[in-house]
């Protein structure tokens, strides 16, 4: 039933009290930047600049795509949920920003128009949550014009197993050593990698490795909540989080692979 109301209350009211709105959340923003900053860094090594084509895959209420269109990128949003795409057009608005939105699976939107590329093709803490990351990704990379990057996040391998010894569940901590999808604890479905197992998967795309990187490496393992820090604090916990090397990426809440399309 109350999945019935907040369906209601967005298709007449376009309401919903419990929805995360992740733009608008101080901390999903704070994360925002480092998720931005590494994929403009490698943009701008590789010659890709503002105003190239930016596609993101999920874009919520515009965590992302909003700060890559404040860039001067050429950004398309995709997402399955229409009350998303209205939050995350109102954001835009409100940033002074264009951008296109379309809603549907990204699968099926980039199946409309297979000839399309993009110069980066961007999917933040999606592909974790979905049986068929596999095909998701596939589907993602050939998106990519020849010469352009795919940044996926994934969830390591070392999250839950750190997550179930928190909790003491020795149990689940096994079973996540001995598989890399699957339930875990009272979830129905997550998958995670460690970095060998991404790069033989990016490798079996055709894509080339550029790096991976720690998206919240201190925050996660510390407890620290960065909406309850000063301005100047929050600043100096990024550059740490900048100035981590990609090395020991899977010791974090998410990991960001950068690859890159060979020119044909």
């Amino acid at each position: 039933m109350q999945r019935t109301v907040r369906k209601i209350l967005r298709a007449v009211a376009d309401y919903d009290p419990d929805y995360y709105d992740m733009y608008a959340d101080a901390n999903e923003a704070f994360f925002a930047t480092l998720y931005v900053e590494r994929i403009r860094q490698h943009a701008a090594a590789a010659g890709i600049l503002p105003p190239a084509t930016l596609l993101e895959a999920g874009c919520q209420a515009g965590r992302l795509v909003i700060p890559f269109a404040r860039l001067g990128f050429q950004v398309t949003g995709v997402d399955t949920s229409g009350y998303a795409l209205r939050r995350v057009q109102e954001h835009a608005k409100a940033a002074g920003v264009g951008a296109t939105f379309v809603r549907g699976d990204v699968m099926e939107v980039l199946r409309r128009d297979p000839q399309r590329r993009f110069d980066i093709v961007v999917c933040a803490e999606v592909l974790y949550l979905s049986p068929r990351y596999r095909d998701m990704l596939h589907a993602l990379a050939g998106a990519v014009r020849p010469g352009g990057l795919l940044c996926v996040s994934h969830r390591p391998k070392f999250y839950y197993l750190l997550e179930a010894f928190r909790q003491c569940d020795l149990a689940t901590a096994e079973a996540v050593l001995r598989r890399n999808e699957g339930p875990f604890r009272d979830s129905a479905y997550y998958n995670w990698q460690t970095e060998e197992e991404l790069r033989a998967l990016y490798g079996s795309l055709g894509l080339r490795w550029c790096a991976s990187y720690p998206i919240d490496r201190f925050a996660w393992l510390s407890g620290l909540d960065p909406s309850k820090l000063t301005d100047g604090q929050r600043e100096a916990l990024r550059d740490l989080e900048l100035r981590m090397p990609g090395d020991g990426a899977e010791c974090s809440r998410y990991v960001l692979v950068v690859a890159q399309r060979p020119l044909d």
